[in-house]
């Protein structure tokens, strides 16, 4: 009786384990779409080239992929987080004279 059990509860938890991570798997793919369209290649902080110390440190602010240079660079950033996020925002084209 007691191998029954197992054998019936063993398939159940292994199905409930491989259904869990889904949501995970979906939220990295959608920030990885949103860093594909990052209109950026430098730190908004710094200026320096992301990647230059390594991998970017990206945050998610407020909906908002942010992509520093470095893991410090995101302090100064909540310091002030309007003044870098308008750099994440194309500026409309100027009418020619």
């Amino acid at each position: 009786m007691k191998k029954l059990k197992l054998l019936t509860t063993l398939p159940l938890l292994l199905l409930l384990i491989s259904c869990g991570d889904d949501n995970a798997e979906t939220s990295k793919m959608e920030d990885d779409k949103a860093s594909d369209k990052y209109p950026l290649t430098t730190c908004v902080v710094t200026g320096e080239k992301l990647g230059s110390h390594g991998d970017p440190h990206v945050i998610n602010h407020e909906g908002t992929i942010v992509k520093f240079c470095c893991p410090p660079c995101e302090d100064d950033f909540k310091k002030e987080p309007a003044k870098f996020l308008a750099k994440l925002t194309p500026k409309p084209p100027q009418p020619a004279n």
